[in-house]
Order: structure tokens, then C-alpha cells, then sequence
């Protein structure tokens, strides 16, 4: 697959998943153009891993990963500090991606977009999108993010998948939750 092609279908598939309409539209779309039935994501294995651990997801969300720099703490994609995204971030809260889509993502991050990767060995080998390095023209190519193991990739994956995805509206015990009780992130939440 070229790489302007993958970065076309993963834009519809990352942002236009902020709705559960334009994902049903979007995705048969994104799948015909890179060959590939939509109703199901390639199976991911991370060779060494074991069921996630949530705690230590959080951990890598928050600090290790970073992933809260661009989708911000709460992971609605406005919150974040990074200036690359800030507001354009996915919105995790509202993704419709499963498990596997995400770990490709969060494993392979996405081509042409400031989606970093996070897998220590993503394009030396095929294991992302089928592609290496070398497929790449030099504006299209991913980016490295902070490298994290495996483990930690399930991790992440299943705190979002746990405490971000499909929560609705940021409310006060959220964000208490998130930092601590009586944090002063908090006071404009109810």
C-alpha cells in the first residue's frame, strides 16, 4: 500500500470515528481502498504479553507513552498540550476502534499524521501496515514516539479501554479519579 493511500485511510478512519454515523460510512470506504474488509481488524500479537494491567496502563498513558500530551488526560483529544494536536487529536472517549485497531495504532502510530509510534521494532520489519521505513517518502514517514515494551502497549490499551472509551461527558469523580480527591484540574467539573 503507498503511503499518501495509508494516511488517507487511517485520517477517516482515527477522525472520522468521533461519531458512530460516520464511522458505519466511513470504514467500508477506508477498507475498500486498502483491500481489506471492514467489519474486522487484523489480529495483533505482541509476542511476551499478559491480560493488561490497568494500573500500569494509566502509568504509561499519563507519563510513559505520553499519550495525555496530545489526547489530554481525560483522552477527549481537546485537552491536551502538545501543539502538534492539540484539538485534533482522536477523541478515545468516543472511538468506535477495537482492541486490535488500537494496538496496531498505539504499536504502529499513523503515517503522515503527528500519531507517533510506540513499538521498539515498528517499521524495521512489515509488522506495521506491512510496510518499513524505506516505504516511505521523508514527509509521509511515522514518527517515533516514546518506545514502550509490549507489555506496556497491552497495558495502555486496556486502561483505555477500561476507563476512556465510551465515558460520555468529563464529569468531577472522573477527573478526582485521574489526579487525586480535591485536585484543582477538577474544580470546574461537576
Amino acid at each position: 500500500m503507498k503511503p499518501n493511500r495509508l494516511a488517507a485511510i487511517a485520517t477517516v478512519l482515527v477522525m472520522g470515528l468521533s461519531s458512530a454515523a460516520m464511522a458505519q460510512d466511513a470504514a467500508p470506504a477506508a477498507a475498500a481502498a486498502a483491500g481489506t474488509d471492514a467489519t474486522q481488524s487484523p489480529a495483533v500479537e505482541l509476542a511476551g504479553t499478559t491480560a493488561p494491567d490497568i494500573v500500569r496502563g494509566k502509568r504509561v498513558f499519563q507519563a510513559l507513552a505520553n499519550c495525555a500530551r496530545c489526547h489530554g488526560w481525560p483522552g477527549d483529544g481537546e485537552t491536551g498540550k502538545d501543539p502538534r494536536s492539540q484539538g485534533q487529536a482522536a477523541n478515545l472517549r468516543e472511538t468506535q476502534l477495537d482492541t486490535n485497531a488500537l494496538i496496531q495504532i498505539v504499536s504502529c502510530g499513523i503515517p503522515g499524521t503527528p500519531m507517533p509510534y510506540h513499538d521498539r521494532l515498528a517499521y524495521q520489519d512489515k509488522r506495521c501496515f506491512g510496510q518499513t521505513k524505506a516505504d516511505f517518502s521523508a514527509d509521509q514517514a511515522p514518527q517515533p514516539g516514546n518506545l514502550i515494551s509490549n507489555q506496556d502497549i497491552i497495558n495502555v490499551v486496556g486502561y483505555v479501554e477500561q476507563k476512556v472509551k465510551g465515558r460520555g461527558p468529563i464529569t468531577k469523580a472522573e477527573c478526582e479519579e485521574y489526579f487525586k480527591p480535591g485536585a484543582t484540574q477538577c474544580a470546574s467539573y461537576k
